[in-house]
């Protein structure tokens, strides 16, 4: 992508910089996490359109854990003959899953910034002593231009639009941590780990997480005080980000329905950075990141 560049900041920080800052300056960023994408249930015209998007509008994406199923290898428990695709039944199992994956990812390979583990990718590492993603992404880098970084299963990204010039200097940063997500949520739908996560993360601007297949945006509203004494009020976006995996359609049989679970939302969610300027006196403004949220589906 052109005016992006996306780089290791520490071992868990991924940055990406913005060029061309100017006064009418946007960005766009797709956060998506739960693809399951070689499972039978994975709504792949979804996660295409939604790709395709990204790619129209030049915008970055993040993927967040568990882009794989991964889940019908020979010693597998969890597998089901029925939930393999015909394309998967192979010897070379997990060859497959990554030749596939690179193939549909190709055509969008440059808008990827990051690309996260799940708790479907560390599980094959520990068994099989592979990591998925790790060859993927080197695969997709021999195929095209890409800048992908291979993130852990919790982390930090930062965005930085630059000033326009030869100095690069930012104007300002959001942060954003993430992590692929943790426990079921059955009843409360993850809510519960909001206020665990604004303790954990009090300096993120917003907090993402995958893994349970919900969706929802909560504003976190706090009060803060600067080194001068001033008090002030900012907003901490927490994000559940859905799946691509519907087990729920069908004929009523298999795991999902007998252990009661249901219907789950389906898509990913776009992060809009914008700059605007705030009134700081009479005379003088001074520039904002505006932090616009919305469902992609």
């Amino acid at each position: 992508m052109q005016n992006v560049e996306v780089r290791r900041m520490a071992e868990k920080v991924v940055c990406a910089e913005f060029g061309g800052g100017g006064d009418n300056w946007n960005q766009s960023i797709l956060l998506a996490s739960d693809q399951h994408f070689d499972s039978t249930h994975c709504d792949r015209d979804l996660l295409e359109k939604h790709l395709k998007q990204a790619r129209a509008t030049n915008s970055l994406v993040f993927f967040l854990g568990d882009w794989f199923d991964a889940m019908q290898g020979r010693s597998d428990k969890r597998g089901n003959k029925s939930g393999i695709r015909p394309e998967y039944k192979r010897s070379d199992y997990l060859n497959a899953l990554i030749e596939e994956t690179c193939d549909f990812l190709e055509p969008y390979a440059e808008n990827i910034a990051g690309w996260a583990e799940g708790n479907h990718e560390t599980s094959i590492e520990k068994y099989t002593e592979l990591n998925l993603l790790s060859c993927c992404i080197r695969e997709l880098s021999v195929r095209g231009n890409t800048t992908i970084q291979p993130m852990g299963y919790t982390g930090w990204i930062y965005f930085r639009p630059m000033r326009p010039g030869k100095k690069k200097k930012a104007f300002g940063t959001v942060r954003l941590a993430y992590t692929h997500g943790t426990g079921g949520g059955v009843v409360t739908r993850g809510s519960l780990n909001v206020n665990r996560r604004s303790i954990m993360w009090p300096d993120a601007d917003i907090i993402a997480s995958g893994h349970i297949h919900e969706s929802f945006m909560m504003e976190v509203q706090r009060e803060r005080v600067s080194d001068q004494g001033r008090l002030y009020q900012d907003t901490q976006w927490h994000l559940q980000l859905p799946s691509y995996k519907d087990e729920f359609s069908g004929d009523g049989n298999g795991w999902w329905h007998e252990t009661g679970k249901s219907p789950r939302p389906k898509g990913a969610w776009w992060v809009d950075l914008s700059k605007q300027f705030v009134k700081t006196t009479t005379q003088n403004y001074a520039e904002h990141i505006q932090i616009d949220l919305r469902r992609a589906q």
